[in-house]
């Protein structure tokens, strides 16, 4: 089952046996009853081909009505439908950027928000996080933009360590290139003993940026 928290649940897909090898994520899968997904892409139209890439939108029964005493908030996440001919009814964006499938599923591409430019390439920050963590010996991992003129950002992460794990950032990187292309390998890798909090629990990725970012000349 797949939804944010203003969705409660939207989507569904049936998970069949997966062979071990396998390491592409499973679908969200299809709108649940009551409920419809719409993926708009950025020429405004909604995106039904394989390939094709949009932001994923959900209205229907499980959807929020908007966030309260947030009326700044509520507009920006909760959009009037364009497909809605002769009716007035809200879409609820929910940051994820999804492609179809040949099924009419819908794949998950990476988040809105952690999607960044780099040297003139796409890529999605959550990508180089999960190659991170696959190494036995992270714990935790967060990679990071890093504003650069130049090339629009460059790539840090910082990372973790399993209890009694030791590892180098030489290592890591070799083991990142291994999984990624080399625009996506982190620059510069990070040790620390933990990773700083906001108040719900997530990682305080601005923090860090502010951190790793050099102060102007």
């Amino acid at each position: 089952l797949y939804g944010p928290t203003e969705t409660n649940v939207c989507a569904w897909y049936e998970v069949e046996p997966l062979p071990p090898e396998q390491t592409a994520a499973i679908p969200i899968g299809k709108a649940c009853a009551n409920t419809d997904l719409i993926a708009i892409g950025a020429d405004g139209k909604r995106v039904t081909i394989p390939g094709e890439e949009g932001l994923l939108y959900a209205r229907g029964s499980t959807v929020m009505q908007g966030y309260f005493g947030r009326p700044e908030n509520t507009a920006a996440s909760f959009i009037p439908n364009p497909f809605a001919v002769g009716r007035e009814e809200k879409l609820y964006c929910t940051g994820d950027w999804v492609t179809p499938d040949e099924k009419g599923n819908y794949l998950f591409i990476g988040r809105k928000d952690h999607m960044i430019k780099t040297r003139g390439y796409r890529v999605e920050l959550g990508e180089i996080e999960v190659v991170m963590v696959a190494h036995p010996a992270v714990e935790e991992a967060v990679a990071l933009p890093i504003p650069d003129e130049a090339v629009g950002n460059t790539i840090n992460a910082v990372a973790t360590l399993a209890d009694g794990a030791s590892l180098d950032s030489t290592e890591l990187k070799r083991h990142c290139a291994e999984k990624l292309p080399a625009y996506m390998v982190p620059e510069k890798i990070e040790f620390r003993e933990s990773l700083p909090r906001t108040d719900n629990g997530k990682v305080d990725r601005r923090r860090l940026v502010s951190e790793l970012t050099p102060a102007p000349r």
